[in-house]
């Protein structure tokens, strides 16, 4: 077995509603934490961090730079025809849109949640 061959894929999240469960009709795919697009995004927060000296962390730029890191690692998504972000139907995937889907703190802890099972990037192929 070649472990170079070994590579991760992209997941799909069913997001749902947090009271009741049920899918609400957005599915987002996403990249592994682990994925280049990922690692630029944390190098560039750690880097302004390192600029920035001591004592210039908030707790708002904690969250900022979480929800930076999990929009990195969203590569497309899919939304019902009756399903909006505001005022936006079916909205294009950039990094304002996906800043403001992942504002909703609930629909961010299912990204972060899905993002934490690496197992889940890796097909049964590429596990043999």
């Amino acid at each position: 077995m070649d472990i170079l061959a070994i590579q991760p894929s992209t997941i799909n999240v069913d997001i749902k509603h947090p009271a009741t469960g049920a899918p609400i009709g957005l599915q987002v795919e996403c990249v592994s934490l682990e994925d280049d697009r990922v690692k630029v995004v944390e190098r560039q927060i750690k880097n302004r961090a390192l600029k920035g000296g001591r004592n210039t962390v908030t707790a708002e730029k904690i969250e900022d730079n979480t929800i930076e890191i999990l929009a990195a690692a969203v590569v497309g998504w899919e939304w019902v025809a009756d399903l909006t972000l505001g005022e936006l139907k079916n909205p294009p995937l950039n990094k304002a849109n996906a800043a403001k889907l992942l504002s909703l703190g609930w629909i961010a802890k299912q990204i972060d949640t899905a993002l934490g099972d690496e197992a889940a990037f890796f097909t049964t192929s590429a596990k043999a």
